[in-house]
């Protein structure tokens, strides 16, 4: 431990080794059929089987254990293990009907599903994001995440954390991934553009977030947001997922040692089996 000051409460407490991605993520995402098991996580801006992680003294140990009740410990338990491995939420949506049908994109119902946890869901995925913020989150090796600035924002999400109202002008987006199997990589905050403007992202085991500030984000397009939409939507879209693969695609294919990783990405994303449809 280290004495010093917490980044979530702001009291002097002894501060834990914390992880700016949950530490479990790592071994979930070991890939147990190849000759490097290592997990794909990003390094010194590029992706790399490698056991690298993100951490630093950073959280007391009630914080510690409000993030890992509120949405760690239960969204975890809902993504797959390992490649192939079941993916509840996922299969929780197969023989649910969506409430919006769109061009390559589904929208469900998330608070109607007894497998979807809505609070939980949200908690975590604003509690990554604002970790991204909180600190520089460096590895072993040295590699640094890349930076995330929440802005006005950050202060109200931080309450949030701690038990105050959701911040206004803030929209989340919880995604999954639309193909079985889908490819098990952890990615840290990202920057990203689309017609709605500037957000952050991020990806877990078929997982994804998206995080819109300010209002940019069009009143026709609550409908999308976990936050504010009334059924606590959940979304299904292909442009995501191609997303992701792309991304990841093209920061591991300078890596001989990833080839063996590409090759089950690539097997994921032909995949015939598309909840989406």
């Amino acid at each position: 431990m280290e004495r010093g000051i917490c980044k979530l409460c702001l009291k002097e407490a002894d501060l834990l080794d914390s992880h700016y991605l949950p530490k479990r993520v790592y071994s979930m995402n070991m890939a147990k059929t190849l000759k490097n098991p290592n997990p794909v996580t990003l390094s010194h801006g590029q992706a790399k089987q490698i056991s690298d992680q993100l951490r630093g003294y950073t959280f007391c140990a009630c914080c510690e254990n409000r993030l890992n009740t509120n949405g760690d410990k239960w969204v975890l338990a809902h993504l797959p293990k390992d490649y192939k491995e079941p993916f509840p939420l996922q299969d929780a949506l197969i023989p649910a009907t969506p409430a919006i049908f769109g061009d390559n994109i589904n929208i469900y119902e998330g608070r109607k599903l007894a497998a979807f946890d809505m609070d939980q869901l949200i908690y975590f995925g604003m509690s990554v994001f604002w970790r991204g913020a909180c600190r520089e989150w460096k590895s072993s090796k040295g590699a640094v995440a890349p930076s995330v600035d929440l802005g006005e924002y950050y202060e109200p999400i931080r309450k949030f954390l701690l038990g105050d109202p959701f911040p206004q002008n803030v929209h989340i987006v919880v995604l999954l991934h639309n193909l079985k199997p889908v490819g098990n990589a952890a990615l840290p905050v990202q920057r990203g553009k689309s017609g709605y403007g500037d957000y952050y992202w991020f990806y877990v085991n078929g997982l994804g977030f998206m995080l819109y500030l300010g209002e940019q984000f069009p009143q026709d397009a609550e409908s999308q947001c976990a936050q504010h939409g009334v059924t606590g939507p959940v979304v299904v879209d292909r442009a995501f997922s191609n997303m992701v693969y792309a991304f990841l695609k093209e920061l591991l294919e300078g890596s001989k040692k990833s080839e063996g990783v590409l090759g089950l990405l690539k097997t994921s994303q032909n995949s015939s089996s598309d909840i989406g449809k």
